[in-house]
């Protein structure tokens, strides 16, 4: 049992081969994932990192009245814009995905997703106010924010290729809190570097994106909270245990 979503870092084929099921956890850290997601769009709209890290940069600083006149003649380099009224595109409307849009409606967002293969359920979890495009083209042509919830699979390695990136409307930030696979990071630098995006915010860090200023990296922690490591322990050990007391299979 894996107390997490997915099952890429165990050898599944040689489990099934042995007659091992193979758990884990999908959707119970779907809300630490949500509102890590939440933050990410925020630090990709104004300039909070940026205006932290030059608050910092004064630290030697020592008359008060000096600080206060510094800060207000700089902190219109920080200035941003709000989210409200951004259309943000959700690619994959699982279980962070669909929650993840409705957290975008609450903040005043106009939402549109894309999921090939819509289960019933994800379809009753979703709000009638997200729109459903047809093509990752053209979700990726009409959004502001781009968030990114995909698993790995043979059909989503580099997924986000030059030719998606290539139809991003100027401006466009895109957020990968799913799996750093699916992007293709050739592509995603070419796209920073000749302007077609405007940011990239990551839980996956890389040598090649680190210490870039169009790009925000987190050290995969999207599920790091206290609440979602109970939840997926929780499921994990009650799905093994159901299995040996039952015989049932989920997940």
């Amino acid at each position: 049992g894996r107390a997490g979503a997915g099952v890429n870092n165990i050898p599944v084929e040689k489990m099934t081969a042995l007659g091992v099921p193979v758990f884990n956890a999908p959707g119970a850290n779907s809300n630490a994932v949500k509102e890590l997601v939440a933050t990410g769009m925020l630090l990709g709209s104004r300039g909070v990192v940026e205006g932290i890290e030059y608050v910092h940069s004064l630290a030697g600083e020592q008359d008060e009245a000096v600080l206060n006149k510094t800060l207000e003649a700089n902190k219109k380099k920080f200035k941003g814009s709000e989210l409200s009224g951004k259309t943000l595109g959700v690619v994959g409307l699982g279980a962070i995905g669909s929650m993840v849009a409705e957290m975008a409606l609450t903040l005043g967002m106009d939402v549109i997703g894309y999921e090939p293969a819509l289960s019933v359920e994800a379809a009753w979890r979703l709000s009638s106010q997200v729109r459903k495009a047809d093509t990752l083209s053209a979700l990726f042509a009409r959004c502001d924010y781009i968030s990114l919830h995909l698993p790995v699979l043979d059909s989503t390695r580099g997924l986000i290729n030059a030719e998606l990136l290539g139809a991003i409307r100027p401006d466009t930030c895109l957020l990968n809190f799913a799996r750093q696979e699916i992007v293709d990071e050739q592509a995603l630098i070419g796209a920073l570097e000749e302007g077609k995006l405007r940011r990239y915010i990551a839980d996956f860090p890389s040598p090649a994106l680190i210490a870039r200023s169009d790009v925000i990296l987190m050290p995969h922690i999207g599920a790091s909270t206290d609440e979602a490591e109970d939840n997926c322990a929780v499921m994990a050990a009650n799905q093994l245990r159901d299995f040996l007391e039952n015989g049932n299979i989920r997940n």
